[in-house]
């Protein structure tokens, strides 16, 4: 790399540029609010949700620092990562600008993972999984999906290993206590089972801005794929720990993606945590290839969100 790569690849991964993209992403989202429909659980307030909703995508972009370098996931103090996770999740403003379960099951799956890498190999950690699982039941109570998380924790329990039966039965007690809090005491109505039903695909494209919406979930999947394969031998690399936390978030990401197809009626709901994790790894390959003109596939890509953005616009 010359002396101008370098010093350009440096200020793309500064923090100036991480508030521009930031300040980017917001007002990607907010310029297309009057076109949004009136959904989430503030949808009568368009802009109070898109406000509301944009203070949580900040807040897990900060978690997501403080998790880096609280565990030194990525090897790097960089936060372009986080930014990028705010930019391409500022290109879909149908998630971005509505305060609903996508942020949320991002945010308290961020809270969790976080929570999880504190017990690495800790044997007084029941208080912790009990908050873990606790924090999934509370959020089952709003949005069942986020049951769908309670067998991947139980893995996660044993990559920290500390799967032993005492940690089994503060993770079930920690499950069990959100509804029996809220049902014994009638704050809520027991609720029916979900009907499992078969929605045709073409449901999703018959929406406003279906087709660059589900080629921009597409590209962020296929990213996340390369570059978690690209960086599986730099994380082989590592010791036990920096193994662990680091083959927990892939974990996390793939069963995200695959959730996502699964369920695809509810795809939205996935975008922002898939984001995020996406963006660790974005993260991974960037310090990997800092001094490889890695910066050159990082720019296609925003080049990319870009252009998604533009045709959405266009046909929404």
């Amino acid at each position: 790399m010359t002396r101008r790569e370098t010093r350009f690849t440096n200020i793309l991964r500064s923090r100036g540029v991480g508030c521009i993209l930031a300040a980017l992403s917001a007002w990607l989202t907010w310029r297309c609010l009057p076109g949004l429909p009136a959904t989430g659980w503030l949808g009568v307030f368009p802009e109070l949700s898109c406000v509301a909703n944009y203070a949580v995508l900040l807040a897990i972009a900060v978690a997501m620092v403080a998790i880096n370098r609280s565990f030194t996931l990525l090897r790097t103090l960089s936060v372009f990562f986080a930014a990028y996770f705010l930019f391409i999740t500022g290109v879909t403003p149908g998630v971005a600008g509505v305060f609903g379960t996508s942020s949320l099951l991002a945010a308290v799956m961020m809270l969790c993972m976080w929570t999880l890498f504190t017990i690495y190999n800790e044997r007084r950690s029941d208080r912790r999984i009990f908050l873990i699982f606790c924090l999934l039941s509370a959020g089952a109570l709003i949005d069942w999906k986020f049951l769908f998380y309670v067998p991947l924790f139980f893995v996660g329990i044993a990559q920290m290993r500390i799967l032993r039966f005492k940690k089994v039965i503060a993770a079930i007690i920690g499950l069990i206590t959100p509804p029996w809090i809220v049902f014994g005491l009638g704050l809520m109505p027991v609720p029916r089972l979900p009907h499992i039903f078969f929605t045709p695909p073409a449901m999703l494209l018959d929406m406003p801005g279906g087709w660059p919406f589900i080629c921009t979930v597409l590209l962020t999947m296929a990213s996340g794929f390369v570059f978690g394969t690209t960086s599986l031998l730099r994380i082989l690399g590592f010791n036990a720990r920096a193994r662990a936390y680091n083959g927990f978030l892939a974990l996390l990401g793939i069963y995200t993606g695959l959730l996502a197809v699964v369920n695809f009626t509810a795809l939205p709901d996935y975008v922002t945590l898939l984001n995020a994790c996406v963006a660790f790894q974005i993260g991974h390959f960037f310090r990997a290839t800092a001094s490889r003109r890695g910066y050159i596939l990082i720019l296609a890509l925003l080049a990319a969100y870009t252009g998604l953005y533009v045709w959405m616009t266009l046909t929404a």
